[in-house]
């Protein structure tokens, strides 16, 4: 058995790694700076904070590129200049002079602008904003043209030195272009000082990150509420299944009776009932004091991080906002648990060992629970790895209904923020879910049938 689980594990460890890379690989497609959101004219909390977050690291152990951009590429800063300055690049194959061009109309042009204001103030700011450099004479044209009207002489000779250098700059791309480069693929190879492996190595350590809106770490963000799904999520499975399997063995036992064809009718009807109007529906039937019975206040409840307690205290003094969710997931999930337990079940009793145990003057009670039961649950175990993780994404929306602090609201909330962090932290969490859930679905296998661990020794 130990090394049956051996095996399982050294195969879901390659599985959780590429399931980080593909998760990692969609946080970094964000075509929005969490930063910038925030820090948009502060440059110095900006790149204090773009640093915090690594932003300002390669995002892998190496990279694939073109020869025209340096290996210093990810050191770019703000990630809206980077995309920038890369449009201007695949343009032109010159790094060095595209460089020099940008720095031109920004950091040197800074000094000279303060005492300008109105339409040329914008039209000089307006050249870092060209995503075509073919466009450029004719705007150095128009600028030139309006610094030569200037009536002060100064401010006109001090402009006119700067837009010189623009032009002098922008000359020597035009002059030298490079786009050979484009095509000279290039390996830079970084180590491990880079965003993927801070990420994954933080999720193995327990320090995950922080998010990149409030700036809280991550495991401050999500435990409390990971612990409150976690336990509306146990309730929820340990319920449907105490109900579900005995009862599939009932109907069983019953099978073409009324009680088991009006049973079969109603779990099939939840089961095919969406959860979001399960939920909706038992809000109305036991909370609503109007048109139900209002015998459960399960709304609205308090987030243990404002409540200051203690969140066992916390969790027993909500109880009752427990309730709803706890049984929306469970009556939706011991539909389909009963139902499948019911098909194994029948067709357990058609063997031969179960002929042969009854005809041994076996109870049916015994022929059932003794001889059926355990080979009938391999339906069971088979939805078992799906089920968790189906389950824990089911508990998001119950808890989006009935505002319930847990991980459907924060999921909600870092949608609505664009807080990728949390959003990804997420969904790593629930593919460590499936995996598990496979991983104890392996072993309940091999506990049921010995043949499952012995049959490759």
């Amino acid at each position: 058995m130990l090394r049956y689980l051996i095996r399982r594990i050294a195969l879901a460890i390659p599985t959780l790694a590429i399931i980080s890379l593909i998760a990692f690989s969609m946080s970094r497609l964000r075509t929005i700076d969490p930063v910038k959101i925030e820090y948009w004219q502060d440059s110095v909390a900006y790149l204090t904070k773009a640093r915090k977050l690594g932003l300002d690291q390669p995002q892998f152990y190496f990279s694939l590129s073109s020869a025209a951009f340096p290996a210093t590429w990810h050191q770019i800063l703000p990630l809206e200049t980077r995309r920038h300055l890369e449009q201007w690049v695949w343009q032109t194959g010159n790094w060095p002079a595209t460089q020099r061009f940008w720095h031109s109309i920004t950091s040197q042009l800074t000094p000279a602008l303060q005492p300008l204001s109105g339409p040329l103030l914008i039209q000089f700011k307006a050249l870092r904003n060209y995503d075509q450099l073919a466009d450029m004479p004719g705007a150095l044209a128009d600028l030139q043209r309006r610094v030569d009207t200037l009536p002060d002489l100064a401010l006109r000779s001090t402009l006119q030195v700067q837009l010189d250098r623009i032009q002098h700059d922008y000359q020597a791309i035009a002059s030298q272009p490079q786009q050979w480069k484009l095509y000279v693929p290039v390996l830079y190879w970084y180590g491990l000082n880079n965003q993927y492996h801070q990420w994954a190595g933080g999720f193995v350590t327990g320090d995950p990150g922080v998010s990149s809106v409030t700036g809280n770490p991550l495991l401050t963000e999500l435990r409390p509420r990971l612990l409150t799904t976690l336990i509306v999520n146990g309730w929820a499975m340990l319920l449907a299944y105490l109900i579900g399997v005995p009862l599939g063995v009932f109907m069983a036992r019953r099978q073409s009776m009324p009680f088991d064809k009006w049973a079969s009718a109603i779990l099939m009807f939840l089961y095919a009932m969406p959860v979001m109007w399960l939920g909706s529906l038992l809000v109305l039937l036991l909370s609503r004091q109007d048109i139900g019975l209002g015998i459960i206040d399960g709304l609205n409840a308090e987030p243990w991080l404002l409540s200051g307690k203690t969140y066992a205290q916390w969790a027993w003094d909500s109880r009752e906002q427990f309730v709803l969710p706890v049984l929306t997931l469970t009556v939706h999930s011991l539909a389909i648990l009963a139902m499948q337990m019911r098909g194994g079940v029948l067709e357990v009793v058609k063997q031969d060992y179960i002929r042969t145990a009854r005809a041994k003057g076996l109870s049916e009670t015994l022929v059932y629970w003794r001889h059926a039961f355990r080979n009938a649950l391999f339906p069971i175990i088979t939805i078992f790895a799906t089920y968790f993780p189906a389950l824990f994404s089911g508990s998001l929306v119950v808890e989006y209904l009935l505002n319930f602090p847990g991980m459907g609201t924060k999921m909600e909330s870092a949608f609505n923020n664009n807080d990728y962090s949390v959003l990804f932290a997420m969904v790593l969490f629930v593919a460590f879910l499936t995996v598990l859930g496979n991983l104890v679905a392996d072993m309940l296998f091999a506990w049921a049938d010995p043949r499952v661990r012995f049959a490759r020794r």
